[in-house]
């Protein structure tokens, strides 16, 4: 992680397709979906030690049968809210040995030292809701228990659980007929009888969470295709009081919410069908902020493309893992085999490319680092402000790393905050693997010291998934679409966090929007700088300042569909 400073588109049955959404933006302008890395769906937030979680089941880039295929879950991590650092696969079918099917909405939670993931396993062969433990925030997760921790009837699927002020904590489910159940401090054990609630219109994914004396049970509901919508009680176990919607149905059959306050704001997060592919079984995951009412209501949210603003800035002058992204076009993520594990980017063609949002650059950077690997003759990695045309920091050489190898090149420019786009150049095929970046500045930040990469998660069982870039079946015509590493297993080496803020220094302050006024000096482009000893050759440039005077820096010093969706759980 780095530091930071404060500051179903609707696939029908009887073979009609309404057809593929794409982004009607420039994708380097959108950061909803938030990961573009592969399909994710049914978000579920997390607060621990001042970082955001989120918990995601994993569509597979190939549905088998026209149905959804999911075989692990994924979890990311931010401190900005807009850049999400991938920490891999935490748990997939292969955690729960008496596993069949189907690993669907999960929720995470932390108590007395141990992390719990709730997860619903066998639609196919009768639903049942499990629960692995680990030590870790991105596991590997076990399983405790060996068999189920809570099934009736049928649709045992999508639980929450939380923790009220007096300790005791509550497991919610289902899907068509709501229910819950008391946990025990363990949270590996129940406490008294399964109650069915009766909530009109329910139909599956609850959220239970509190705020202030209130409690909310937000949940879906079928209206066509599904909606969000909520219920408030004075009790975690109600009555409970239905106060309307907060999301009208969106591009895919079903959604999924999760709620959560982080840093003084309040997020909604859902998922659609916003990627390229995307559609009711190839699904992303998505956040908006918002604001309660005085009264404690929640306003109607509407989806957007551009998502929240930032609410801290990035360090660059720390290491940065490649797989911290605000948005992407056409790349992959898998387990890295580097020294400290962790994940790293591949699936990289000829421009491809990673923003990362809301930069500050401080006075400005002489020099960039990149770990990559299997690098061909002709790869290149140019550093872009603002856009993927914008200004040149500088264009580096990264060819010929046969195994893992730092490439370190001069640049120039960069002062204050910026957006900033790594984007990729070179031939045809897969360029090279890219594990981490940072850059040197003019004057050094007043920072913390460097974080080890995030854990990672093994291949696991459901296969390879298709590439990013590839013909996405019937959703017509070549995509960049999500990428994905199969059903991802246990990670193997857990890395950590960078949990130090570092100083905001000069330039530290946070711009909306963008995330730094661009003013009109200084030009893209540059001198070309001879090959350095180490092998890599540079382009610098100067970059735009925000007082819009060019500096240039050289120095050697970062319905069917309802019955479908109802499962056949039994």
């Amino acid at each position: 992680m780095p530091t930071y400073t404060s500051s179903k588109h609707h696939l029908l049955t009887g073979g009609i397709i309404i057809g593929m959404i794409a982004l009607t933006t420039s994708p380097a302008r959108a950061d909803n979906p938030f990961v573009q890395t592969r399909y994710t769906a049914d978000p579920a937030p997390m607060v621990h030690e001042g970082k955001l979680y989120v918990y995601t089941s994993h569509d597979e880039d190939n549905t088998v049968n026209n149905f959804y295929t999911m075989n692990d879950w994924h979890l990311y991590v931010t401190e900005d809210m807009v850049n999400w650092t991938d920490l891999g696969s935490p748990a997939s079918l292969d955690t729960f040995s008496w596993s069949t099917d189907n690993a669907w909405a999960p929720q995470g939670i932390y108590r007395n030292g141990k992390f719990f993931l709730y997860v619903p396993l066998n639609n196919n062969t009768g639903a049942r809701i499990g629960v692995g433990v680990s030590d870790k925030v991105e596991g590997p997760f076990t399983d405790p228990l060996g068999t189920h921790l809570a099934a009736q009837g049928s649709g045992n699927i999508d639980p929450t659980v939380f923790i009220d002020d007096d300790g005791q904590a509550y497991m919610y489910w289902g899907n068509g007929t709501l229910r819950y159940v008391k946990l025990n401090e363990n949270m590996i054990s129940t406490s008294g009888p399964i109650t069915n609630v009766n909530m009109p219109g329910f139909t599956e994914g609850p959220w239970l969470t509190k705020r202030g004396s209130l409690y909310y049970l937000i949940y879906a509901a079928t209206s066509g295709r599904e909606k969000i919508t909520y219920a408030t009680s004075n009790s975690p176990t109600g009555p409970w009081t239905q106060r309307g919607d907060i999301m009208d149905p969106v591009d895919t059959f079903t959604n999924h919410a999760g709620v959560v306050d982080y840093k003084g704001h309040s997020y909604f997060f859902y998922h659609n069908g916003g990627l390229p592919g995307g559609n009711d079984f190839r699904r992303s995951v998505c956040v908006e902020e918002f604001t309660y009412g005085q009264d404690g209501t929640i306003p109607k949210i509407q989806p957007t493309k551009a998502g929240p603003e930032p609410i801290e800035t990035l360090n660059p002058f720390e290491r940065v893992e490649a797989e911290t992204i605000a948005y992407s076009s056409g790349l992959k993520t898998e387990r890295c085999m580097d020294e400290g594990g962790g994940m790293n980017v591949r699936a990289i063609s000829n421009d491809d490319y990673i923003k990362v949002r809301n930069v500050d650059f401080l006075d400005g950077v002489v020099s960039f680092e990149a770990r990559v690997s299997s690098s061909t003759n002709d790869a290149r990695i140019e550093l872009h402000l603002d856009s993927q045309t914008g200004p040149l920091l500088g264009e580096c050489d990264v060819s010929g790393a046969s195994s893992w190898e730092t490439k370190t090149c001069e640049v120039s420019g960069g002062e204050g905050v910026h957006d900033l786009f790594l984007v990729f150049k070179g031939g045809s095929g897969e360029l090279f693997k890219f594990n981490w970046w940072k850059f040197t500045g003019v004057s050094k930040p007043d920072n913390g010291s460097g974080g080890a990469p995030g854990a990672g998660g093994t291949d696991g069982s459901g296969g390879a998934a298709s590439g990013a870039g590839g013909a996405m079946g019937a959703s017509g015509g070549a995509a960049q679409g999500a990428g994905g590493d199969g059903a991802g297993g246990a990670p193997t080496a857990s890395g950590g966090a960078l949990t130090t803020t570092g100083g905001a220094g000069t330039g530290g302050a946070v711009v909306p929007g963008a995330g730094g006024a661009v003013a009109t000096g200084g030009q893209p482009g540059g001198e070309e700088v001879p090959q350095a000893a180490d092998g890599c050759s540079c382009h610098v440039g100067p970059g735009r300042s925000r007082g819009g005077a060019s500096i240039a820096l050289l120095a050697a010093a970062s319905a069917w569909v309802v019955a479908r969706r109802r499962r056949a759980a039994r």
